[in-house]
C-alpha cells in the first residue's frame, strides 16, 4: 500500500479506520507525533512502516516496540492528569468533543461511513 495519494488527493485508508479518510487521517497524524516525541529507533522503524502501508496499525499496536513507548506516555499523562483540576478536566473534554465533531463532519462531508461516538461522547468520562 503506498504513500503517496490517490488521484483525489487522499493517502490509503489505515486498517483500522473504518473506512474513514478523516479517522485514517487523524490516527496518520497521531502516529507522526508519537514518532517525532519519542527516541526509540524501533519504534520509529514500526511507525514508518505503518505510515508507509508495510505493516496494518492493528498489528503494530501488538508488538512490544510499540506498547513499551505507549506505556511510557500513558505514565506520564496519568501523573499530569492526576494534576489537573475538575474545570481543566471539563475544559480538555469539551476540547475533545469539539474536535471529534469536526473530525465527524468532515467523515461525512466526504462520505467515508460513519465513525461511533461512545456514550458520554469523546472523551470517554471515566467510572
Amino acid at each position: 500500500m503506498p504513500t503517496t495519494p490517490d488521484s483525489d488527493g487522499r493517502l490509503p485508508l489505515l486498517d483500522v479506520a473504518g473506512g474513514d479518510q478523516a479517522v485514517s487521517r487523524h490516527l496518520r497524524d497521531c502516529l507522526r507525533v508519537l514518532r517525532e516525541r519519542t527516541d526509540d529507533p524501533a519504534f520509529r522503524r514500526l511507525v514508518d512502516d505503518v505510515l508507509d502501508g508495510r505493516r496494518g496499525l492493528r498489528d503494530a499496536c501488538q508488538a512490544s516496540e510499540f506498547t513499551g513507548v505507549l506505556n511510557i506516555g500513558v505514565g506520564r499523562f496519568a501523573q499530569r492528569y492526576e494534576m489537573l483540576s475538575e474545570a481543566e478536566i471539563a475544559d480538555l473534554g469539551a476540547e475533545g468533543n469539539r474536535y471529534f465533531a469536526d473530525l465527524g463532519r468532515v467523515s461525512e462531508a466526504t462520505g467515508n461511513g460513519q465513525r461511533p461516538e461512545p456514550e458520554g461522547g469523546w472523551p470517554r468520562q471515566p467510572g
